[in-house]
């Protein structure tokens, strides 16, 4: 009786587990997002449209998440925020923390990529 208790538990625990680190990957990958160019320097010669502070978890029921994949995320909330805001260009701050970061976002022109 006691083994089918510990057995149990494990199940249930194992269970929420898989459920709440499966929930926690996912980041909607909006349309027209691929469209927009991350560049290393603060471009010139663009319309600012504004910035965004996006944040991911940084770790899952005290499971830290890879950097890689934490930062993949926060890509592509910037990238989707870009979209919003019509923007087709983004600048990665320096960020604060871990799991954080500040994205400038800009209209810039880009005739080998503007659709007409």
């Amino acid at each position: 009786m006691r083994i089918k208790k510990i057995i149990t538990k494990s199940t249930c625990i194992s269970f929420l587990f898989l459920l709440i680190t499966g929930c926690a990957k996912y980041v909607d990958i909006k349309a027209g997002s691929d469209e927009i160019l991350l560049v290393t320097k603060k471009p010139v010669g663009c319309i600012s449209k504004g910035t965004v502070d996006v944040s991911a978890l940084a770790e899952i029921a005290y499971v830290e998440r890879s950097k890689e994949n934490i930062n993949r995320d926060l890509l592509q909330l910037a990238k989707n925020s870009a979209v919003k805001v019509k923007a087709n260009t983004i600048f990665k701050s320096d960020s604060p923390k871990p799991g954080e970061a500040t994205f400038s976002m800009y209209k810039c022109r880009r005739p080998w990529a503007d659709k007409k």
